[in-house]
């Protein structure tokens, strides 16, 4: 999957039409001899662009979650294919983030193990190269997952009216709003967290 930067290069009117562009109902966007789809085909929060970008720093990141990990047992074939979207698209943000929080432990580690080695061991250039993987930031990801609709069925991902979209906006504003009004993130990380999750919504909020 490739990731478009607005700091590396002009984006215009085909990244807009390529990251709505979701088969079958839309044909891909070339762009630079390439056709590219919706992202959300590979990664529908690629939350590992933030979090491996360059210099590091903390950050605070707002995610939003539209798949429900969670629900009811399907009884209609319509249902089974609905929930089938659901797990595939919410198991795949759960992996990326545990991947991501493994990575940044790893950082404060090799942070932690660096202080230890003597000044003329950190001479060696290769040992310098090594110790440039260590960071002590720490990333705050608040996760705002979409609440259930009552009507909601397997034709979510391409229902895209204007009652729909209008509905789906103000469920999510009620959500961002309660995690800016509780900042969980304002707790303090522990010393070897390098990626702290808040969720925030169906799920109720938690942290891991």
């Amino acid at each position: 999957m490739r990731c478009f930067d607005s700091r590396d290069e002009v984006l215009d009117l085909r990244h807009v039409l390529a990251s709505g562009a979701l088969p079958p109902a839309f044909a891909p966007v070339r762009i630079d001899d390439e056709l590219y789809w919706d992202g959300g085909i590979c990664s529908n929060t690629p939350v590992e662009a933030v979090f491996d970008d360059n210099p590091r720093r903390s950050a605070l990141v707002f995610a939003v979650q539209l798949w429900q990990p969670k629900g009811a047992a399907p009884r209609s074939m319509w249902q089974d294919s609905g929930r089938q979207k659901d797990i595939q698209f919410a198991s795949r943000v759960d992996s990326h983030v545990r991947r991501q929080a493994q990575i940044h432990q790893l950082r404060h580690i090799v942070r932690e193990l660096t202080r230890e080695l003597p000044a003329a061991a950190l001479a060696r250039p290769e040992l310098r190269e090594m110790a440039s993987y260590g960071s002590g930031t720490v990333m705050h990801l608040m996760r705002l997952v979409a609440p259930r609709l009552p009507d909601e069925d397997h034709t979510k991902d391409m229902d895209f009216n204007t009652a729909r979209i209008q509905t789906r906006w103000q469920a999510g504003l009620q959500v961002a709003r309660q995690a800016i009004a509780e900042q969980p993130w304002r707790a303090a990380a522990g010393p070897m967290e390098g990626l702290v999750v808040h969720d925030l919504g169906s799920r109720g909020q938690d942290r891991r």
